[in-house]
């Protein structure tokens, strides 16, 4: 049976490539940007339009010869948030192959502005193929699977979010547009937390996988919003009022 691939055009091509927790999930989006189900869906479909390069970077990765590589669960709604959110200043922590990346660079080439600000601690593979699932392929460097044409709207903070966040932000602050994917315990989630939120926007949305939901719901409070969570997946999101 021929595989189908993001490059056949469709969505339900590209989210059978990426994998079946990626189907997207329309509501969620509307919620989250406050937004209606239509105009969701539309921002969601216009992924389409990329389906080539898409199809580059999962090729890229498939040239490893992993079987599973860790990966954010919803980038086609991370696409779409972008999308709605419009955000000049995008900054993300978690890099790893760059697939989250690669989505909100979609996002911000769609836009026609924007420029994501990517932290990122990398966590080398073993040659055997050791190591935690979202570690290095021997020889690769944090995002080696964005598609070159993306990067000149990325920038690679290369460090822990502890030791980098806090300056970056003091250097490219507001931010409109922010997503936690980096491996969590509880004291590095809440630093996040509450780092980012005196920089957010009005109107700015902060995505969050492996979502803590009392601090996260902690920081939507304080940030005057209200938390939607993802059906599938440990993913949460919120949007600032205002904007």
């Amino acid at each position: 049976m021929m595989v189908k691939r993001a490059a056949d055009g469709s969505l339900a091509a590209m989210a059978y490539q990426l994998g079946v927790r990626t189907r997207p999930e329309p509501g969620w989006v509307a919620r989250v940007a406050g937004v209606t189900r239509s105009k969701a869906e539309a921002a969601i479909t216009g992924v389409t339009a990329y389906a080539s390069l898409v199809d580059q970077m999962s090729r890229t990765m498939a040239e490893t010869g992993r079987t599973y590589y860790a990966q954010f669960p919803a980038p086609i709604e991370l696409y779409a948030l972008v999308r709605l959110a419009g955000s000049h200043c995008l900054v993300e922590t978690g890099v790893s192959a760059g697939v989250s990346s690669t989505f909100m660079l979609l996002g911000a080439k769609a836009n026609k502005r924007g420029v994501l600000h990517s932290i990122d601690q990398p966590a080398p593979g073993a040659d055997d193929g050791g190591g935690p699932s979202w570690s290095l392929p021997h020889g690769r460097k944090s995002g080696w699977a964005i598609p070159g044409q993306l990067k000149r709207r990325w920038r690679l903070h290369l460090g822990r979010s502890e030791a980098v966040l806090k300056g970056l932000l003091d250097q490219v602050g507001p931010v409109g547009f922010f997503c936690h994917d980096s491996p969590v315990d509880e004291a590095h989630f809440e630093f996040e937390m509450t780092t980012i939120l005196p920089y957010l926007a009005p109107g700015a949305i902060v995505v969050s996988d492996n979502v803590d939901r009392r601090l996260f719901e902690a920081a939507a409070q304080d940030a005057g919003a209200r938390p939607f969570y993802r059906r599938r997946a440990l993913l949460g999101a919120f949007r600032v009022p205002g904007g």
